[in-house]
């Protein structure tokens, strides 16, 4: 019979190598108060040794040094909690409190946010990114004194913002988590709505009703922040239609949707059904008199309680609840800096029923 081969322990890495067993822990997890070249002889040789971590004591082993850091400032009598960055594109705490809807993108995703950080038992310092009043370098520095080493980016408004990026950080001291897709820099993991999938779902119902003519009536920034999946999907969705039945899509600049464009694009193709993002097309062409649903049919890609609307709710909160979970996973696994293969996790969305889209209205 043959034996199991025994286990590949931190004090065989240590004979191997020459470094303590402390060095050979930390550089196994990756910790950056060892040198890189450090860290890549000694994961060199636990590769060549066959080295495996078990997850199971890794975790126990995290608990066990969060419960002495705890027991040990709470004998210093300056017991804390882990705290967490949330750097926002958004202006201001005002923006995010008072001009922007309460049950929308932003304030969903932040309260799902703090929920789940109070509940992992995290506190959360948030900063709002504005390098007119504080540099990146700046802004590291005060990270680096508040002994903060995990960062959530959160979202912000392209319509009012196109051109800001993220901070430039020194990102070996951070474990950082994007929500969204509103940057151009690399390496970042991140947590998303599935847009891909929300609207093919949509798409999907509005075949199935029997529709002929669909239309698409989007405010260019919320397709931006979609990484132009909707108008991508929507396009190609025309592409397989004769050409008698396509029409083209409606993405203005203003995010309100401008009434006398909007009623002058939808008299022009009369689409039997509209996909839009949020309630304003539904408001604008009530204004105008365009009766909903006997006039035309709307499907909402962003359905967080709009009364009276049909679509997909994208489970936003889902998105902030991830976002914590992923910076807390990594936090423990100790994995900092821009990432070679960065990771992506996409929350799907679901279809809601509701007045503006009656179905079974017919049949392709």
């Amino acid at each position: 019979m043959k034996t199991k081969p025994s286990a590949v322990t931190l004090q065989a890495i240590a004979d191997r190598t020459g470094f303590s067993r402390s060095s050979v822990s930390l550089a196994l997890r990756g910790h950056p108060s060892l040198p890189a070249a450090t860290r890549d002889a000694i994961r060199l040789a636990a590769d060549e040794l066959g080295y495996r971590p078990n997850p199971l004591i890794g975790a126990l082993m995290s608990q066990l040094r969060d419960q002495r850091r705890e027991r040990r400032e709470k004998r210093e009598g300056r017991a804390r909690r882990e705290t967490i960055a949330v750097i926002s594109r958004l202006a201001s705490a005002l923006e995010l409190n008072e001009k922007l809807p309460p049950g929308g993108f932003y304030h969903v995703l932040n309260r799902a946010l703090m929920r789940e950080a109070e509940a992992r038992g995290l506190a959360v310092d948030r900063f709002h990114h504005d390098p007119a009043r504080m540099s990146d370098e700046r802004l590291g520095e005060v990270l680096k004194a508040r002994d903060i080493h995990g960062v959530i980016f959160f979202p912000g408004r392209d319509d009012a913002y196109p051109n800001l990026e993220y901070p430039e950080l020194d990102w070996w001291r951070f474990t950082t988590v994007l929500i969204g897709f509103n940057t151009r820099r690399e390496g970042l993991h991140r947590v998303v709505t599935d847009y891909t999938h929300d609207i093919d779902t949509a798409l999907e119902r509005i075949r199935a009703s029997g529709a002929q003519r669909v239309g698409f009536a989007v405010a260019a920034a919320q397709d931006r922040a979609t990484n132009h999946a909707w108008s991508s999907r929507y396009l190609f969705y025309q592409h397989t239609l004769p050409a008698r039945r396509r029409v083209p899509l409606f993405s203005p600049d203003d995010h309100e949707m401008p009434g006398s464009e909007l009623l002058a694009w939808y008299r022009r193709h009369r689409p039997d059904v509209i996909l839009t993002a949020g309630a304003h097309v539904a408001g604008r062409l009530a204004e105008a008199g365009v009766n909903v649903p006997r006039d035309v049919r709307l499907v909402n890609l962003v359905q967080r309680g709009e009364r009276g609307l049909a679509g997909i709710d994208p489970h936003t909160e889902e998105v902030g609840r991830a976002a914590v979970e992923l910076l807390v996973s990594m936090l423990q696994s100790n994995q900092r800096g821009l990432a070679e293969f960065p990771r992506m996790i996409a929350i799907k969305g679901k279809w809601t029923p509701g007045e503006s889209f009656p179905e079974g209205e017919g049949e392709d």
